[in-house]
């Protein structure tokens, strides 16, 4: 989900900037001009914001949580992160009801999966007579006097 989401902008409201603006500024907190001055926060952002609210104390450091944007920038954030959540979860569960309804024998049994291909080094060989494993060889296959020799070899070794 954070796939979907990860470069998306949201732009904030007007009534969350004047309470930002209206905060004294403490120092070594730039976050508050940062928001002012794009006025925009993006979904990495915001996520960090609501952590940094919900672990504020409210009480005992109340400057540095209005500066953050107070219960404004939480309820808005949580607003808008539940609806885009919700959003992409029922994108994936209308392709999946789509895709069943549809009757699609193996086109797409789960639309959500991602088609991939395997990496080069986990395909096998394809000079199956020069392979370096007992496993993908086709030598091993057709018996001849030198394999069976090489077979003694190795018995008479272990």
């Amino acid at each position: 989900m954070n796939n979907e989401l990860k470069d998306r902008v949201y732009n904030i409201p007007e009534t969350i900037l004047t309470f930002l603006s209206q905060q004294k500024d403490v120092e070594g907190l730039t976050r508050n001009q940062h928001l002012l001055n794009d006025k925009q926060v993006t979904y990495g952002q915001l996520k960090r914001i609501l952590h940094d609210i919900k672990n504020i104390d409210k009480n005992a450091d109340l400057v540095k949580y209005n500066l953050y944007g107070g219960d404004l920038m939480w309820n808005w954030g949580m607003e808008t992160l539940t609806n885009e959540r919700n959003l992409v979860k029922n994108i994936k569960q209308s392709k999946k009801i789509a895709d069943d309804i549809s009757g699609m024998t193996g086109e797409r049994k789960n639309s959500t999966n991602k088609t991939h291909r395997k990496k080069d080094s986990f395909l096998p060989p394809t000079n199956l007579i020069k392979a370096n494993s007992e496993k993908f060889s086709f030598s091993t296959l057709i018996p001849s006097p030198l394999s069976e020799q090489i077979k003694r070899i190795k018995d008479l070794m272990i």
